[in-house]
């Protein structure tokens, strides 16, 4: 189910004008201490990696399953933004490749379990990383809990950016400390998401020296810019990222920082200022029935990224996913 940000689609052949990319934090210590502090993890660590495996291939089978009981089965794997974007995405299965289903499938099997939250922090999380079954490509799954033993699920699903690493996180026998007021890192998680958003608007993104370079920042402003100029001035394309909030995350081995997960909407904007005749992507015609589009075009899509915050120095991306969940045309 999860596609990586950056493969994206044109609205229309001619006139490739729509974007088509297809909270709480833990209430405990601020983490900033070292390593060797007694800690107890939200699950014990011999169960960690069975109760993940058992998350992971529920969302797995449920982001695939078009039927009513694939959409009952998403609300017991998913939550949040991760549930909109998985009953959005299985909306568009019907007009889906077996290729194309095979691409965003997610492995089962093999699934690690990178760090677990400690208990007494809410959410409780693991942090876990699976694969695409058909490339191996990796994919970071944020799974919470909720109160009284509630079963984990996914909150987000993140596909890796190229050659992009995450830190070592705590040993899963002590569990990681939680984000908390984001006290030790180089900037605020708020801020830092606010930052990626001002960067990648189109028009007139704003600099920023809070993250490092990466390929999904660069890809999203080029693929704005290409829209633009598909438009041959007919018409007017914009994209604004609004910032939602921190999804989860934890804190890195010995102090140096934390991983991140937050939740933007991104609106894509077309008016045409003469009408025209522009074919939808077929994601749009089967999420929302739109079979053409003459004057003017919103969609909105849901974007998660993790973020590595360092305590000190620029924060980079490491993992993405976006889904389109709604669009309106006429």
């Amino acid at each position: 189910m999860p596609r990586t940000a950056t493969r994206r689609r044109a609205l229309a052949a001619a006139l490739a004008c729509a974007a088509m990319l297809s909270a709480c934090t833990g209430n405990s210590d601020d983490g900033t201490a070292g390593t060797g502090v007694s800690a107890t993890p939200v699950v014990a660590a011999d169960a960690a990696d069975t109760t993940a495996a058992s998350a992971v291939g529920a969302a797995a089978t449920a982001s695939l399953d078009a039927s009513a009981a694939g959409a009952a089965a998403r609300s017991k794997a998913f939550v949040g933004a991760a549930l909109q974007s998985a009953n959005a995405y299985a909306k568009t299965l019907p007009g889906r490749t077996a290729a194309e289903k095979a691409d965003a499938e997610l492995a089962t099997t093999g699934v690690k379990v990178l760090a677990l939250s400690r208990a007494g922090d809410a959410p409780a999380q693991i942090l876990a990383q699976t694969t695409l079954k058909k490339t191996g490509a990796a994919v970071l799954v944020l799974l919470v809990g909720g109160q009284s033993g509630a079963p984990f699920k996914a909150a987000a699903v993140t596909p890796m950016l190229p050659d992009a690493k995450l830190d070592a996180l705590d040993p899963t026998s002590d569990g990681s400390a939680a984000i908390a007021d984001g006290k030790g890192l180089s900037a605020k998680p708020d801020d830092v998401v606010k930052a990626f958003a001002a960067s990648v608007k189109y028009p007139d993104p704003t600099a920023t020296k809070v993250l490092a370079d990466d390929p999904l920042s660069e890809q999203l402003r080029q693929s704005a810019r290409a829209q633009s100029q598909a438009l041959n001035n007919q018409g007017a394309f914009t994209q604004e990222h609004e910032p939602k909030g921190v999804i989860g995350g934890l804190r890195l081995k010995d102090g140096n920082g934390a991983i991140v997960f937050a939740h933007l909407v991104r609106s894509d904007a077309i008016a045409m200022r003469t009408p025209v005749k522009l074919t939808p992507a077929k994601d749009l015609t089967l999420l929302t029935g739109i079979k053409q589009i003459t004057t003017e075009a919103n969609l909105t899509s849901n974007e998660i990224v993790a973020i590595v915050i360092p305590a000190s120095g620029q924060a980079r991306i490491v993992a993405a996913s976006d889904q389109l969940v709604a669009g309106s045309g006429r």
